[in-house]
């Protein structure tokens, strides 16, 4: 017979007892950068029998570390019951998405968290260090404001916030 050994205790906590939830309330997206858009649409729909809501993304407000952004991107959203799967295809300009390609990687890019107040939640990110990456209002969720940050060294996939 088989038999698991646990080296280490775990000790489990009360969720998010080590944060600020209102800085980071909760965990809302998952993003993933692709290189062939159609692929993925077919393999959620074999998959999950999925059909997704599709955007192109170009919005001149969008900003690129700290400069505006000509980008242009194709989206699909694909919403389960608790979270929303998101996977974005970089078509031209610089992005961060087009980075993350260029730099060899495809798939989970980003995970999103919704904050209370994007500026508070800002500025706890910059006094730890971490830079924006890019930033803009929300095309899907008016009058919303989105920002990526620079976490992949630490995390392996970046953090994004949205204001609630």
């Amino acid at each position: 017979m088989n038999r698991i050994r646990i080296h280490k205790q775990w000790t489990l906590r009360k969720e998010n007892e080590n944060m600020d939830a209102t800085k980071f309330s909760k965990v809302t997206q998952v993003g993933f950068v692709v290189r062939d858009m159609d692929k993925a649409i077919a393999g959620m729909k074999a998959i999950f029998g999925a059909e997704p809501k599709l955007a192109t993304l170009q919005n001149p407000e969008n900003k690129y570390r700290g400069q505006p952004s000509d980008c242009v991107a194709q989206l699909a959203y694909f919403n389960f019951a608790n979270i929303e799967l998101e996977f974005i295809m970089p078509i031209s300009g610089k992005s961060i998405w087009q980075d993350f390609l260029d730099e060899g990687h495809e798939g989970i890019h980003h995970v999103r968290f919704e904050v209370d107040d994007n500026a508070t939640a800002t500025k706890a990110m910059t006094d730890k260090g971490i830079t924006i990456y890019a930033q803009g209002p929300s095309l899907a969720y008016p009058g919303k404001q989105w920002t990526y940050f620079d976490t992949f060294d630490q995390l392996r996939f970046i953090v994004e916030m949205i204001n609630t």
